[in-house]
C-alpha cells in the first residue's frame, strides 16, 4: 500500500512536471549580443519558468522576408527607430498601444516621448498615433566630443558646455584649424570625423532648423529644386572633399570612434553614448569635452535628433503575445533597463531611469548634463516611409568618392544623391500602393 501511494505521488509530480513544460511559451527576440547578453538572457528565464527567452542573431533581410511569409522573431532589435514606419506601414508590426496603457512597468505617463517618438507613427507623422516599440537608450547624435589638448595646442578657445557653436561659422572653421599634416602633407589629424551613415540626420537637422523639408510629398523628394537644401548636403562635402575629414585619399582604417580614440580626430559628433566607450581612455576626464549640438548659425534655433534611436519592436503576427510583452517591459523598465540605464550607455526611455545614469565624477555629470540639455531640443529627423534609412546612406557611400577625387562636381553629387534616393522614395510608393 505504502509503494501505490509513492508511486501514485511520483505519476502526479511528473503530470505537473508535464503540465509546465506544456504552458511554457518560447519569446524568440532578435538582437546582438551586446545588448541581450547570456547572462542576462539566464536571469530572465530563471525568474520567469514560464517563458523561455532566447536570442537569435540580428538579420534584418531575413526576418523580413520571415515576417511577410507569417512567422519571425517575437522581438527585434531596430536600429534605426523611424523604419518603423516602414515596416508599419506594411503591416509587419504589432502595435503595443494597448499593452502599454495597461503596463505597470512601462507607463505611458513615464515614457520620454521625445526619445522615443520615432516608435509613434500615425501612418503619416512621427511622434502620434499608435506605438509599436520603444527606443531602448537614446543620445542626442549632435552632441560634440572634443580633444581638449588639440585644442589648446592649436590656440583655440575651449568649447561651452552650454552655448552651441554654430555649424556655418564656427564648426567648419575649427575642424580647419583642428586639421594637421606632416611634412610630406599627408593628414595625420582630421578637424572632424564622423560616420558616412550620421550625415543624413545632421542634414535633417540643419534644415528643420530652418524650415526646410526634404519632401514635396513623403515619396518625392525636392533636394534639387531647392538651394538652401543643396547647400547643405554640399556643406558635409566640404570636410572630405578639402581632407578635414578622411575620405579615399586619406581613409581611416577604422570608424570614427576609433579615430577620435587613437588621437587621429579632434572632434566628433557621436553623442552621450559615445562617452561610455571613451572611459576605457586613461585620462578622459581631463582630456576629453562636451558640447552641444551646432546650430546652423548663432542665434539659430536649436535642432537636434536620435538617429531614430535604437529600440525593440513586436511582430505584427507574434503567436506569443502576452509573453512578448513581458520580456519587452522587463528590457525597458525592469531589471534590465535598470542594469543598463546604470552603465551609461544611453538615455533611458523612461523619465523614471534617469536617476540611474552615472554622475559620480566630473566626466559624467559633464556628459549628461550636456546631453540632457539637448535633448530639450529633439525632433524626428525627415525620414519617409516609403524608404528605410539605408538609402540615403548609399546614396551618399556610393558618389561622395568620385567628388572628392574631382571627377565629378559638387552640383553633381547631389543631384546623383537626390536621383538614387529618388528612385527607392518612387519604388517605395509604388509597393505601399499596390
Amino acid at each position: 500500500m505504502k509503494l501505490q501511494r509513492t508511486v501514485l505521488v511520483l505519476i502526479l509530480l511528473l503530470s505537473a512536471v508535464d503540465v509546465v513544460f506544456a504552458q511554457k511559451k518560447t519569446v524568440l527576440f532578435m538582437c546582438i549580443e551586446a545588448d541581450l547578453p547570456k547572462g542576462l538572457v539566464d536571469r530572465f528565464n530563471a525568474a520567469n519558468p514560464g517563458i523561455n527567452l532566447v536570442r537569435t542573431e540580428e538579420d534584418w533581410t531575413r526576418w523580413t522576408a520571415d515576417a511577410v511569409s507569417g512567422s519571425a522573431p517575437d522581438l527585434a532589435r531596430m536600429g534605426v527607430g523611424t523604419d518603423s514606419a516602414w515596416y508599419a506601414k506594411r503591416d509587419l508590426l504589432y502595435d503595443m498601444t494597448a499593452m502599454i496603457r495597461a503596463s505597470t512597468v512601462v507607463k505611458s505617463g513615464d515614457i520620454d516621448r521625445a526619445g522615443s517618438a520615432a516608435y509613434q507613427f500615425d501612418g503619416k507623422d512621427f511622434g502620434r498615433g499608435s506605438w509599436y516599440g520603444l527606443a531602448k537608450d537614446y543620445s542626442p547624435v549632435g552632441c560634440i566630443t572634443w580633444n581638449r589638448e588639440m585644442f589648446k595646442a592649436a590656440g583655440l578657445a575651449l568649447l561651452s558646455e552650454t552655448r552651441p557653436i554654430s555649424y556655418n561659422d564656427e564648426l567648419y572653421t575649427l575642424a580647419r584649424k583642428l586639421t594637421k599634416r606632416d611634412a610630406a602633407g599627408k593628414v595625420t589629424v582630421w578637424g572632424l570625423e564622423f560616420p558616412t551613415p550620421w550625415i543624413q540626420f545632421l542634414v535633417s537637422d540643419m534644415a528643420t532648423a530652418q524650415g526646410l523639408g526634404f519632401y514635396s510629398d513623403e515619396s518625392k523628394s525636392v533636394m534639387s529644386s531647392d538651394p538652401k537644401l543643396r547647400d547643405l548636403w554640399k556643406y558635409w562635402t566640404r570636410f572630405p572633399v578639402e581632407d578635414i575629414s578622411s575620405n579615399a585619399r586619406n581613409p581611416n582604417s577604422g570608424w570614427a570612434g576609433t579615430a577620435f580614440q587613437s588621437d587621429r580626430a579632434a572632434m566628433v559628433q557621436l553623442g552621450y553614448w559615445y562617452g561610455a566607450q571613451l572611459e576605457s581612455n586613461r585620462g578622459d576626464s581631463e582630456k576629453y569635452g562636451w558640447a552641444p549640438t551646432p546650430v546652423v548659425r548663432a542665434g539659430a534655433k536649436r535642432v537636434t535628433n536620435t538617429l531614430g534611436a535604437t529600440g525593440i519592436v513586436m511582430y505584427a503576427k507574434t503567436r506569443v503575445p502576452t509573453e512578448a510583452f513581458r520580456v519587452w517591459e522587463w528590457y525597458m523598465g525592469g531589471a534590465c533597463g535598470i542594469e543598463r540605464a546604470r552603465t551609461g550607455w544611453g538615455i533611458p526611455p523612461l523619465f523614471s531611469l534617469r536617476r540611474h545614469l552615472p554622475g559620480d565624477n566630473a566626466y559624467d555629470r559633464s556628459r549628461k548634463a550636456v546631453a540632457l540639455a539637448d535633448a530639450r531640443y529633439l525632433v524626428v529627423w525627415q525620414a519617409s516611409p516609403c524608404v528605410t534609412w539605408a538609402p540615403w546612406n548609399a546614396a551618399w557611400s556610393t558618389h561622395i568618392d568620385a567628388l572628392v577625387k574631382g571627377s565629378i562636381t559638387s552640383d553633381t553629387f547631389v543631384d546623383l544623391l537626390n536621383a538614387d534616393v529618388g528612385a527607392e522614395l518612387k519604388a517605395g510608393r509604388e509597393e505601399l500602393a499596390r
